[in-house]
């Protein structure tokens, strides 16, 4: 599994400790937004995981 975080929010700025704890934990809980009563639960465990991409919508000069 690919997993593609900050491509609804800029998750690497605002929420990097958060998305470090979920990795600790081991999964993470999402939800749907165009059907909000669906959440999923995702393993974020090595076995699970191939590949995590950061986007960042944080420009450095």
């Amino acid at each position: 599994m690919i997993i593609n975080t900050g491509g609804r929010t800029d998750t690497v700025q605002y929420y990097a400790e958060w998305l470090l704890n979920r990795f600790r934990e081991g999964y993470v809980f999402t939800r749907n937004p165009l059907f909000p009563s669906k959440i999923n639960r995702y393993e974020l465990t090595p076995e699970k995981v191939d590949c995590v991409v950061f986007c960042s919508k944080y420009e450095t000069r």
